[in-house]
């Protein structure tokens, strides 16, 4: 069954602007209209920020035998998009594009779960997004993306516009290069691997995070029963152990306190990354083990482990105001 529910007007319209003279003139309705006669059979796939031929047909390698192409003229369908709209929604494929991952959505958005299945109200989790997750702020990946928006407005109109995807789209294509820009990634209330991108300010959380109605920051879970890889990007990274107090959570908290409970956090530079912790600064005490050093909390939890972090010491206390804390570290012989 043909479904057109990705379909973007805006995004369709900014990627094929010589469309908009015909619906000026009468000639077409829409955008949509324009696709569904003529831009679906003509091999025309830019029509959502969230999907991307190129990832379709990569992820989904039995579609590409199936689209036309100059040695393959009687294939049934004009694009990867095409199959997509008429079978692959339905069928529930996610493997879209790069600004969407279905196992991430569903493992930061638990609540969904039970929306999702073959005979619930959504196939997949994408078909959510796509229909409300995303109006509702929620985001694809582990790349904070309303956060993003809000701390660089600059780039907001050419997202409302489409002639951006996404803010993601942004950070990853010119943004991550710019020492002025800041991005945090999220992970989910299981184990996560993040790895940070960027020359500027790049933050690390390993557990669940979302926003409220108001676009402020709900931290969901706090590192129960979690075991999370934090890598550090080539700029300053913030490794986010603490968290402050929200409207949901009034006070602030440690994460990964519960025995086995631990982040590791890899590629740590002394000279440019620090550590947020939370509650009181004489709570915690470094522990050198082998060529690690453990961060630990109270004297029996151990929060994270710096790989290769032998020698140093948490040197600089940089209290934020919030009940949380930044730990600076140096070498631990330093004259």
């Amino acid at each position: 069954m043909t479904n057109y529910a990705i379909f973007d007007e805006l995004y369709y319209l900014a990627q094929y602007p010589w469309v908009k003279p015909a619906i000026d003139a009468g000639i077409i309705k829409s955008g949509r209209e324009h696709f569904e006669k003529f831009g679906q059979a003509g091999g025309l796939t830019k029509v959502s920020r969230y999907f991307d031929e190129e990832t379709y047909l990569a992820q989904n390698p039995d579609i590409a035998p199936l689209v036309r192409s100059r040695n393959n003229p009687n294939a049934p369908f004009a694009s990867g998009l095409d199959q997509f709209i008429q079978f692959g929604y339905e069928e529930g494929r996610t493997r879209v594009s790069p600004e969407y991952n279905e196992e991430f959505y569903l493992a930061n958005n638990s609540e969904l779960r039970s929306l999702i299945g073959p005979n619930a109200a959504f196939k997949s989790g994408y078909q959510h997004f796509t229909q409300f997750g995303a109006k509702e702020g929620r985001f694809g990946t582990s790349f904070f993306e309303p956060e993003y928006l809000k701390q660089n407005p600059d780039i907001v109109p050419f997202v409302n516009s489409g002639a951006l995807k996404t803010g993601r789209e942004h950070y990853f294509n010119f943004g991550k290069n710019e020492p002025n820009r800041s991005a945090t990634f999220v992970g989910t209330s299981g184990n996560d691997i993040l790895t940070g991108v960027g020359v500027g300010n790049t933050e690390l959380i390993g557990v669940e995070v979302g926003i409220d109605p108001q676009g402020n920051r709900q931290y969901e879970s706090f590192g129960n029963e979690e075991s999370d890889v934090l890598i550090g990007a080539p700029g300053r990274d913030t490794f986010v152990l603490g968290v402050p107090a929200t409207s949901s959570n009034p006070t602030p908290r440690m994460l990964y306190e519960g025995l086995g409970d631990t982040a590791i956090i890899r590629n740590f530079d002394k000279e440019k990354d620090k550590i947020q912790l939370a509650g009181d600064p004489a709570s915690y005490r470094t522990i050198e083990e082998g060529n690690d050093l453990s961060i630990v909390i109270y004297k029996i939890y151990r929060l994270a482990t710096i790989e290769g972090g032998k020698n140093l010491v948490g040197s600089t206390i940089q209290p934020k105001g919030d009940g949380t804390f930044y730990v600076l570290f140096e070498n631990r012989n330093l004259a």
